[in-house]
């Protein structure tokens, strides 16, 4: 055998023994996803929050204390939303879940006499059997269909809610030592690295960085600043269950432009009810945050190159969840932005190396 050829062949093993750790890996992360998920979530968090202990920091504060100042705002904000938010936000989905059926018969109701008043003025029309036929076929099973998709809202937010207190103890310590050592995994991260392409590594963890950071700390202030708006706007408004709304809105927004896309459905549902002013307040509201949000909020928290596309967020999330539950729907993003990270790397590679 040829030096070339045992080259070759000593390539292809390595390269078939690193897909079987993988695999097994993988496999590995499977079985213990439960176990995980309070890890990922801490480590996620802790990720999020360092560049915030770097500032203050960088003010004159010592590392410990600004860890410390993080922590506790994370902890203080983690009480409020257990205390306060999440009691009435259960209680109006149970509300919504029960009144929802009555409002879409409502709605319907109101579309009839509209078509049934448009038939008396203009009788060829026959628009109030069309619009019946219309309406049987495509409503027909959207009260099974909308308390079906309640009940898995619920059974989410259930699963969400046994996460966290399952990880309350913890998910703390977690992020309270990843922050406090950040600096120190860093290096042994980069101590890994074979000394002869340390610089590229670093360069690798740099995109991967930029990509997920940008997008993990850009989504979070841009759900906020959704479910905060579309859940203010709709108490002025006085629609009902705005909270539930906003909070729909918000976390579905984690898809970039989606939230407020999302949240118009049932909030247009419910101000139907009232009068055409309060749908197109409530069209004008959620018009009004996607505009907002994509003209004037995400270019100021956003990277504008590295963002992760929409369609990418969403088939990663429901992939992530499909194979490994809570676990994947969390780690869904960050793995998707290191393998992005990656292939920005060696684009930047391959257009240096076509310009020399």
């Amino acid at each position: 055998m040829s030096r070339n050829q045992e080259e070759k062949h000593f390539e292809f093993t390595k390269a078939l023994y690193l897909l079987l750790v993988l695999v097994l890996a993988l496999y590995l992360v499977y079985l213990l996803r439960d176990v995980l998920v309070p890890f990922v979530l801490g480590g996620l968090l802790a990720y999020a929050l360092t560049p915030l202990a770097r500032r203050l920091n960088r003010l004159g504060l010592s590392w410990k204390l600004s860890v410390i100042l993080v922590f506790l705002g994370i902890l203080l904000f983690f009480a409020l939303l257990f205390f306060l938010i999440v009691p009435e936000a259960l209680s109006q989905l149970k509300a919504f879940s029960l009144s929802a059926p009555e409002r879409i018969e409502e709605f319907v109701g109101k579309i009839l006499e509209i078509a049934k008043t448009l038939d008396a003025k203009y009788p060829d029309l026959r628009l109030t059997e069309a619009v019946e036929d219309f309406l049987r076929n495509v409503l027909g099973n959207f009260e099974d269909y909308l308390q079906s998709i309640t009940k898995n809202i619920l059974n989410l937010v259930s699963l969400f809610m046994t996460v966290l207190f399952l990880g309350f103890i913890v998910t703390p310590f977690v992020l309270y030592y990843f922050m406090i050592d950040a600096t120190k995994i860093r290096r042994a991260l980069v101590r890994l690295f074979p000394q002869d392409r340390k610089k590229e590594y670093i360069e690798i963890l740099r995109s991967i960085d930029k990509v997920v950071g940008d997008f993990i700390r850009g989504r979070l202030i841009l759900s906020l600043f959704v479910g905060v708006t579309v859940t203010s706007g709709l108490l002025i408004m006085r629609i009902e269950f705005p909270l539930v709304i906003g909070i729909i809105a918000g976390i579905a927004d984690v898809v970039p432009y989606l939230g407020p896309i999302v949240g118009a459905v049932p909030a247009l549902l419910f101000a139907s009810t009232k009068s055409i002013w309060h749908v197109i307040g409530v069209v004008a509201l959620f018009g009004g945050v996607n505009f907002i949000e994509g003209i004037v909020v995400t270019p100021r928290v956003m990277g504008k190159e590295t963002g992760l596309h929409p369609v990418t967020v969403l088939f990663a999330l429901l992939v992530g969840g499909k194979l490994f539950g809570a676990l994947g729907v969390i780690a869904a993003i960050p793995v998707a932005g290191v393998i992005k990270g990656i292939l920005l790397h060696r684009r930047k590679g391959e257009s240096s190396g076509n310009t020399m």
